[in-house]
């Protein structure tokens, strides 16, 4: 293997220890203590939820900051203090014992989270790689998966074994252990800061085609204010709403309709192999059918969860519920930078990734705070299943409209090569 792919190959294993660690603790198994601390302070589902939408809130502010610093410092430095901020918060949440506390916590866990997960991973990968990029975002950002299927029992037996409190701060002190000197050794945007470059493999086979070495795509300001542009941003938004406002609570519906909480940690581990299954697949569908085939098995995949997620009270179909579930959710990983470089191309990625990311972010943490409003008001979460089964069906439909718009009216004045 040729220095320059281990380099490129290093990228994508950091990219998964990120994943693995940080987005599957803050952004999974945040879930697990929802019960836990509630019942333990006696604060309602809703107002405990709500910590979640001002986390994204927050996470939402600095990711402009996120991309600024990113462009004038070196990545290594940027990513350790967004690694501190996140790791710390999730620290000090082991010390609250007001529900402002966990509010004012997540301001900085959130706005930290946003700069050592999801984006920078998705950054780092496609400045890294031209060829097999659906593959490598696949494999790197399966780490979340990987992540929630060995630690949702790890945590589990924490919470049950020693409370929130110590689970809070193990898992806040292990992120910070692992991923701060991984980061100082290994962060790079541009693949020449390590003389370097981007990965290819000649599956593309461009010795066939006029060398093109301008990205492609249009300017974010030619763009921003079109409505294909609004349109994208809202089906992404929907889409985040409804896996925010599920991820957050099945947990807590699967105890809520008869399941230990045992098995409901089994259902966990099984919908997070499914989500490193999906994330794969969905990769190479994106690379080899393009990204109206890679949204047509995301959504297709996800509907079929909810569907079961209806009917989860029985076991049998509570795994086939993570299942199905686990497949669609590699939406908010591989989809979002799969489906933004499908569509804009390459020229403004960054600009583009970072306010997709934030409408992104805004659907996903109101969703956790409208599930808890639900519960509260109803006793049950099945009415609020319904409604996130009605807006992601509309959102992945404007997302179909918009790609098939842009194809007809504008894929041959920003590509050299039409994409599929």
């Amino acid at each position: 293997m040729s220095n320059n792919r281990w380099k490129c190959f290093q990228i994508v294993g950091y990219s998964f220890i990120l994943m693995f660690l940080i987005q599957t603790i803050v952004g999974s198994l945040h879930s697990l203590f929802l019960v836990p601390v509630t019942e333990g302070l006696g604060m309602e589902r809703s107002a405990f939820s709500l910590m979640f939408t001002i986390a994204g809130f927050a996470g939402v502010a600095s990711l402009p900051v996120v991309t600024k610093l990113l462009q004038k410092y070196p990545a290594k430095y940027v990513i350790s203090l967004f690694i501190l901020m996140t790791g710390g918060g999730f620290t000090m949440f082991s010390q609250a014992t007001e529900l402002w506390h966990f509010f004012a916590i997540a301001v900085v866990m959130g706005a930290g989270n946003s700069g050592c997960t999801l984006m920078v991973a998705s950054l780092l990968i496609n400045n890294w790689f031209e060829d097999r990029k659906g593959l490598a975002l696949g494999i790197g950002l399966t780490g979340s998966g990987f992540g929630a299927a060995l630690l949702s029992p790890v945590v589990t037996h924490l919470l049950t074994t020693y409370g929130w409190r110590t689970s809070y701060l193990l898992c806040g002190l292990t992120m910070l252990a692992v991923c701060v000197p991984l980061t100082l050794i290994f962060a790079s945007i541009n693949p020449a800061e390590k003389n370097a470059q981007p990965y290819r493999d000649g599956s593309s086979k461009k010795e066939d085609k006029p060398v093109n070495t301008e990205p492609q795509g249009p300017e974010m300001k030619a763009i921003r204010t079109k409505g294909f542009f609004v349109a994208f941003l809202f089906g992404m938004a929907g889409w985040s709403f409804a896996i925010g406002g599920i991820h957050s609570h099945f947990p807590a519906y699967l105890t809520d309709v008869g399941h230990t909480a045992q098995f409901v940690a089994m259902v966990y581990s099984v919908e997070a192999v499914s989500l490193v299954v999906g994330k794969i697949a969905a990769g190479m569908i994106f690379d080899a059918k393009g990204s109206k085939a890679g949204l047509f098995f995301m959504a297709g995949t996800f509907a079929l969860g909810l569907v079961l997620l209806l009917l989860a009270k029985q076991p049998a179909l509570a795994v086939l519920f993570a299942i199905a579930y686990g497949c669609g959710i590699s939406f908010s990983s591989v989809g979002i930078p799969s489906l933004i470089g499908g569509f804009f191309g390459q020229k403004s990625y960054a600009e583009i990734l970072s306010v997709v990311n934030m409408a992104y972010i805004l659907g996903a943490s109101f969703g956790p705070f409208i599930s808890g409003l639900a519960f509260d008001a109803l006793g049950s979460y099945r009415i609020i299943w319904m409604v996130y089964l009605a807006l992601f069906t509309v959102s992945a439909v404007i997302l179909w409209l918009v790609k098939t718009h842009l194809e007809k009216h504008y894929d041959d004045v920003w590509f050299a090569a039409k994409q599929k």
